[in-house]
């Protein structure tokens, strides 16, 4: 492809020499008319005729090229795209907990953490707390993971902290 690029420029630099040459040379009136003539018509041709080397082999090839390129960007923006969306509906529903957790009178921060299913759908796969509660505020925190976020006691991990 650059050496297309390059044969097209040297094509295009060589005809447009020979126009301002012949044109240069050329008396005025009439024959400098002819030469500006001849000299754009070889422009033309020179600017076209790579197009008119190229084989169909040629222009597949390219478009194939264009095609897994584009498709390595696309896969790499949609797996970019994906981890964004992660972290995001991570940091909503760690702040619901919060929510949550105030509502049961518990100080804590939380941190989710999700998994894709076999549909490639997102769900909330581990839950990890820290703050203070008591056994009650705990177990009633519990019990709200499990029910609103499906979240079992095993995958609920609870650190306490200093008060």
């Amino acid at each position: 492809m650059m050496e297309l690029i390059r044969q097209w420029l040297l094509g295009m630099a060589c005809a447009a020499m020979a126009a301002a040459l012949a044109q240069s040379l050329a008396p005025e009136g009439g024959p400098k008319r002819i030469c500006r003539l001849a000299g754009a018509l070889v422009l033309l041709l020179a600017a076209v005729s790579p197009l008119l080397k190229l084989d169909e082999g040629v222009l597949s090839r390219l478009a194939e090229d264009y095609q897994v390129t584009m498709g390595g960007y696309t896969d790499a923006l949609e797996e970019e795209n994906n981890l964004l969306y992660q972290s995001i509906i991570e940091r909503q529903t760690a702040a619901y907990i919060v929510d949550k957790a105030e509502e049961l009178g518990i100080s804590c921060q939380a941190e989710v953490k999700y998994r894709y299913d076999q549909d490639g759908a997102p769900y909330p796969y581990e839950a990890r707390l820290r703050g203070t509660w008591t056994q009650e505020q705990r177990e009633g925190l519990e019990e709200m993971l499990e029910e609103d976020l499906d979240i079992p006691p095993e995958r609920q991990l609870f650190e306490r902290t200093q008060e």
